[in-house]
């Protein structure tokens, strides 16, 4: 029998609303963090935002730079105090560390960069939050709104753009077209057609770039949505804010 747990991730529910607040709320509020994002998009980074569908997706980019700082914010205090959240984080994670190396912040980074656990530890919190974070369309819209700029802004990455600088439109791969589809229950996120079941010719799913390619959204699967092809159409290549209606779970 096939290892199923390859499609799962285990939910550890370590602070993961913690830390997918503290995103939505640099997002949100860009400006105010505006030098922190410089450091995980601006400059280079941005060819990260360019690649077309990569399972590591820019939202996981994000999240790493994010949260491997709040992990770490502690690591700067080591000779004043002990560092009770990345201890409990790294319990959490079972991840096997001495007192040693935790005692400063010298030692930690000497650790943690050894530590294949750790860094396995964090790409696994780092999953889970992104699992929070990919069902909220708004937030979605806010978070390649703000990858469009740098794409905007960057001055390389010639050969994934057009000659007025938009990245190019690229075959969505199927992995991407299913995790959109569940993740909107098959139906068109517009007008809350079902496309579950689609007979109607006019009811084909169309997956639909939020930030469109020609505001300079990217070829990733956070920036995707369901529509029906009517909807699709009359979208076209225009801004149009993500519909705040969520299908209840309990009628």
């Amino acid at each position: 029998m096939a290892d199923k747990r390859k499609f799962y991730y285990e939910a550890r529910s370590f602070s993961i609303y913690y830390f997918a607040n503290a995103v939505f709320n640099i997002v949100n509020d860009a400006g105010t963090y505006l030098r922190g994002i410089e450091d995980i998009l601006g400059d280079m980074q941005a060819l990260m935002l360019m690649r077309p569908f990569h399972r590591h997706t820019n939202l996981h980019h994000f999240l790493d730079g994010v949260v491997r700082e709040l992990l770490e914010e502690e690591v700067e205090r080591l000779d004043e105090e002990q560092p009770r959240f990345l201890v409990k984080f790294m319990q959490t994670y079972t991840v096997t560390y001495s007192q040693e190396d935790i005692s400063n912040e010298e030692a930690f980074f000497d650790f943690s960069a050894q530590s294949e656990r750790y860094q396995a530890s964090v790409d696994e919190l780092i999953d889970e939050v992104f699992h929070v974070l990919f069902n909220d369309a708004r937030f979605l819209e806010s978070f390649n709104d703000l990858c469009a700029t740098y794409i905007d802004l960057s001055g390389f990455g010639e050969r994934l753009k057009t000659r007025s600088g938009q990245l190019k439109r690229v075959a969505i791969p199927k992995w991407a077209k299913r995790a959109v589809f569940h993740r909107d229950k098959g139906e068109c996120r517009e007008c809350k057609r079902s496309l579950a079941a689609t007979v109607n010719q006019l009811d084909t799913e169309r997956y639909d770039h939020i930030i469109p390619l020609a505001k300079f959204g990217a070829n990733d699967v956070t920036n995707l949505q369901l529509l029906c092809e009517p909807c699709n159409l009359k979208k076209a290549a225009r801004l149009q804010r993500v519909s705040p209606l969520h299908p209840k779970a309990i009628l």
